[in-house]
């Protein structure tokens, strides 16, 4: 489902506040499973990193956490990530994602698209409804260190570095908990955070929250996959703020005819395809998508374009791992 058009307005509007009684109990029942997770959470034997936010979907956890995995491997880690695997079938049980033998619909769409940026590195991706067992089995496989994949509210497992990723853009819509705003817990929960990462701030309002230090990165396009798109465009993706992607393609000027969002983790149907192949056919357009949306795509339907973080602060941050895995 694509999320309500007033959560993300800057100020409460008359839906929201008829909503805001049940946001109180949300946050309130929110808090107390949080706490009662956290009071018999599991201690892995290896370093944990846990990447999440505070609202539902789309600040940017996932390029955050194949930064870091791509990171620590590079420092000779056997990283493993951890995901509930949203949306799958086969994840009543740990099971380590496969890119050759799984498809989106059992493992979830983020889990098999990191997979698949990792085939050649020494990264595993682990799925499970329970994390705590999906992380011992990754300690099993021999991870030395573990990512937890939107794991600010799993506060079952015990984590070394806690970091809060936030959407510079909007990060908070109208600041209410579910379900008369995007946040899945109050603001103020941001005080559990190591740090911040904010991603693609159009400026620099964000220095600390709540007292968290606040660094600053951008998700930009690989030049690698900007490289093959030439020529009209039509785009499509199904995230959680589609726009988001329509508007980096538009920023690298690149020749967009027609955008077509669909809701967050969309499962696209044999007629929707061949609309799309169709439409695209007829506006001599090619198509193209995200890496996300890639891996629930037959194979070469349509160009990805991947991207990666910049910034100035990457080299803090990762001063700043090194300081608190110590």
């Amino acid at each position: 489902m694509n999320s309500p058009s007033f959560w993300w307005l800057p100020n409460s509007t008359l839906p929201a506040r008829l909503l805001q009684p049940l946001s109180f109990i949300y946050k309130y029942l929110a808090s107390l499973h949080g706490q009662l997770r956290a009071a018999r959470a599991y201690y892995a034997s290896v370093p944990v990193i846990s990447v999440g936010n505070l609202t539902l979907g789309g600040a940017g956890k996932t390029p955050v956490t194949i930064w870091l995995a791509e990171h620590f491997s590079s420092e000779g880690h056997q990283v493993a990530i951890v995901s509930r695997g949203y949306g799958g079938t086969e994840t009543d049980q740990p099971l380590q994602v496969n890119p050759a033998q799984h498809t989106a619909a059992q493992v979830g769409d983020e889990p098999l698209e990191m997979a698949h940026r990792f085939t050649s590195q020494p990264v595993m991706v682990w799925v499970g409804k329970n994390r705590p067992a999906a992380v011992k089995r990754a300690e099993q496989a021999g991870a030395t260190l573990i990512l937890l994949d939107d794991g600010f509210q799993r506060r079952d497992i015990s984590r070394q570095i806690n970091i809060l990723v936030i959407n510079g853009a909007n990060p908070f819509g109208n600041g209410l908990p579910l379900p008369a705003g995007p946040l899945r817990e109050d603001l103020s929960a941001a005080r559990r955070a190591s740090f911040a990462i904010v991603l693609n701030e159009p400026s620099n309002k964000i220095n600390t929250f709540y007292g968290v230090e606040a660094y600053r990165l951008s998700i930009t396009p690989t030049p690698q996959s900007l490289a093959a798109l030439k020529g009209p465009l039509l785009a499509f993706a199904g995230i959680a703020h589609p726009q988001k992607f329509f508007k980096t393609l538009k920023d690298q000027n690149l020749n967009v005819l027609e955008t077509h969002p669909y809701p967050d983790h969309h499962r696209y149907t044999r007629s929707q395809l061949a609309f799309l192949h169709a439409r695209a056919q007829s506006l001599g357009a090619s198509l193209v998508t995200t890496a996300k949306d890639a891996t629930k795509l037959p194979r070469h339907f349509a160009h990805v374009l991947t991207t990666t973080l910049t910034g100035e602060d990457t080299h803090n941050i990762i001063e700043e791992l090194n300081l608190r895995l110590r």
